[in-house]
């Protein structure tokens, strides 16, 4: 300051405080820092062989910038602003990651702006959400990184990629019932060949494998850090129960309407004019014909239980795989989660797994429809193929010389009266339906669970069996020769859960047979039509006819063990058919006064007088 003072120069100015020596370091800091993030800019765009000034960039071109932007802005944040801290103001990293989101929005403008086209087609949409894809991940794990910084999002990703989805959800919808029409057409109903036994149609697994792999590529792209949200989970499980849906309800077409679960009226078809044969003769071929008519109707029932039985386990299986799709949207949402948390996200903010109607609706709807296969099941083999036996020939009388029918004459057959042409005394019931039973307990019988077309296969329950064959008579009651033994066959296999399927799918199908013949005799006794006149000493043989039914569908063996329905559900079924039998052999007028009071009864000719 003296040599200056000498020399004629005013004294120097004096040096700055500490206080403005800092903001001054933090002005230098801070611009370093903006240009150099500049510069980073400039030269992602030569790498990338871009212009600044262009505005339309192809996915992939907008996908890598995107991506060097996030590992430039990791960069910046986690080595740059930590080295520049001491020096530069709090707010420096913020005015980097501004800058860069400012040039990323408008080299992007074109593309977001495409995407969020009101007048954007279909087919565009579609084509956007996989072109456009690769781009979601980065762009979410620069938002995630803005949002943590207290800054905007670079773009709405969700707000974006919605309409696309929504898009993508209806094509999937188009896709489903195309590939359900298709599949329906191959359909022949045949149980699939495959090792394990397992006999669900070829149609339920083409549907199934359909439905996993749209899933799994749903998921793919949330897979690797893009947008998913539980509502889009929830709309794609719903178009694949829609479609479900829409098989289960087109089977259930197919079996008729509601009308065909009533008893239909009997009808009786007349023996033709025999000419010069003589009545004995006559007779004879008469009953040649109702054994050829019997045996043919009791085939064609076997028939319908072994076309019956596959629908029935393909129903099953549709209830397996429900809830093998479920397993999978839980799987995949966790993996969603811990990605997601691992990339920085708050557990405490993410959704909770969806409960779609996958998890909850369609199994019971599937199941309710499985059960009621079961009354259609035994509606089909009792009020149609076994018609003849049944309605047209049971509890017939014949007729006298006058063509009316003759109440003296025998009430044959009844149930319990041997079959024509059995050597062993085989009863009518028995004869009827052992071959059914048998081929119902045949073709349900599995001891190995259905492999799943979902990934993971382990969850999905066994395929029900059943063995219900019930012959040979034991002991004074018909009952199970061969049920005890494929009952341990299916228990042993499989274990409890396979056991308890086993027991329930079988309660349900015999069932349906057991309701079924107990309302076709109820149809018979109460309006069985011209040919049917009971008098009071037919109660002992329609009592007996009672008393074989509920035995055979108990299938109690020689030691008292139940294989067939449990006792107290087949007396509760049969309870008012045994009603109806107890009041057959009262007379008319005792039977009138156990109905009609004194009080209601009309007066005499005499009491008028």
């Amino acid at each position: 300051a003296g040599e200056a003072e000498r020399k004629g120069r005013g004294p120097p100015p004096p040096l700055p405080t500490a206080e403005e020596l800092s903001v001054l370091l933090a002005e230098q800091a801070r611009s370093l820092l903006r240009t150099s993030a500049a510069r980073r800019w400039e030269c992602r765009l030569q790498k990338l062989e871009l212009h600044a000034a262009l505005h339309d960039l192809r996915p992939a071109q907008l996908v890598e910038l995107t991506e060097l932007l996030y590992q430039d802005a990791v960069l910046e944040a986690t080595v740059f602003a930590p080295a520049f801290a001491p020096y530069a103001s709090a707010d420096t990293l913020d005015s980097v990651l501004r800058l860069w989101s400012g040039r990323w929005r408008a080299v992007s403008s074109s593309a977001m702006e495409h995407l969020q086209d009101a007048a954007l087609s279909a087919s565009d949409k579609m084509d956007a959400l996989g072109e456009w894809a690769p781009l979601w991940p980065p762009l979410e794990s620069l938002n995630r990184l803005y949002v943590a910084r207290g800054l905007p999002r670079l773009a709405d990703v969700y707000g974006i990629v919605e309409p696309l989805m929504a898009e993508y959800t209806a094509n999937l919808t188009t896709r489903f019932d195309d590939e359900l029409e298709a599949a329906w057409q191959r359909e022949r109903w045949e149980a699939m060949g495959l090792a394990d036994g397992h006999r669900h149609a070829a149609v339920v697994w083409d549907l199934f494998t359909l439905f996993s792999s749209s899933l799994d590529v749903f998921f793919e792209p949330a897979r690797h850090g893009g947008p998913m949200l539980a509502e889009w989970v929830e709309t794609v499980a719903a178009r694949c129960f829609f479609i479900l849906n829409k098989f289960v309800n087109r089977m259930r077409q197919e079996l008729g309407s509601d009308a065909s679960l009533l008893p239909p009226k009997p009808s009786y078809p007349e023996l033709q004019d025999l000419g010069g044969l003589t009545k004995g003769f006559a007779t004879g071929i008469k009953s040649l014909l109702a054994e050829q008519g019997r045996k043919k109707s009791v085939l064609q029932a076997a028939n319908t239980v072994g076309a019956l039985c596959v629908r029935l386990h393909s129903l099953s299986f549709c209830i397996a795989q429900l809830d093998a799709l479920s397993a999978m949207i839980d799987d995949s949402w966790a993996a969603l989660v811990a990605r997601r948390v691992a990339d920085g996200a708050s557990a405490a903010e993410e959704e909770p797994s969806p409960t779609t109607i996958l998890h909850a609706g369609a199994p019971e709807a599937v199941a309710a429809s499985c059960a009621e296969l079961c009354w259609f099941l035994g509606a089909k083999v009792v009020y149609q193929d076994l018609k003849g036996p049944l309605f047209d020939e049971l509890y017939c009388r014949e007729r006298d010389v006058s063509g009316k029918v003759d109440p003296r004459s025998p009430l044959k057959p009844t149930l319990s009266s041997p079959s024509a042409g059995s050597a062993d005394g085989t009863p009518l019931l028995v004869e009827l339906l052992e071959e059914v039973l048998g081929k119902l307990g045949e073709d349900l019988l599995s001891d190995s669970a259905p492999p799943s077309p979902t990934r993971d296969a382990s969850r999905a329950p066994a395929s029900p069996g059943i063995a219900v064959a019930m012959s040979g008579r034991e002991h004074g009651r018909w009952s199970s020769s061969v049920l005890a033994e494929a009952a341990a066959e299916a228990g042993g296999g499989g274990g409890a859960q396979l056991e308890a399927d086993n027991s329930e799918l079988r309660d349900a199908a015999v069932r349906g047979v057991l309701v079924a013949v107990v309302q076709a005799l109820e149809r018979i006794l109460l309006d069985g039509g011209p040919r049917r006149v009971f008098v009071p000493g037919d109660a002992p043989s329609l009592l007996e006819d009672v008393q074989l039914l509920r035995e055979f569908f108990v299938a109690r063996d020689a030691e008292g063990t139940v294989h067939g329905l449990a006792e107290e559900e087949v007396d509760l079924v049969s309870e008012r058919l045994l009603g109806i039998v107890r009041l057959m052999h009262l007379p008319t007028g005792e039977l009138t006064a156990r109905f009609v009071d004194e009080a209601e009864r009309l007066p005499d000719t005499d009491e008028r007088d």
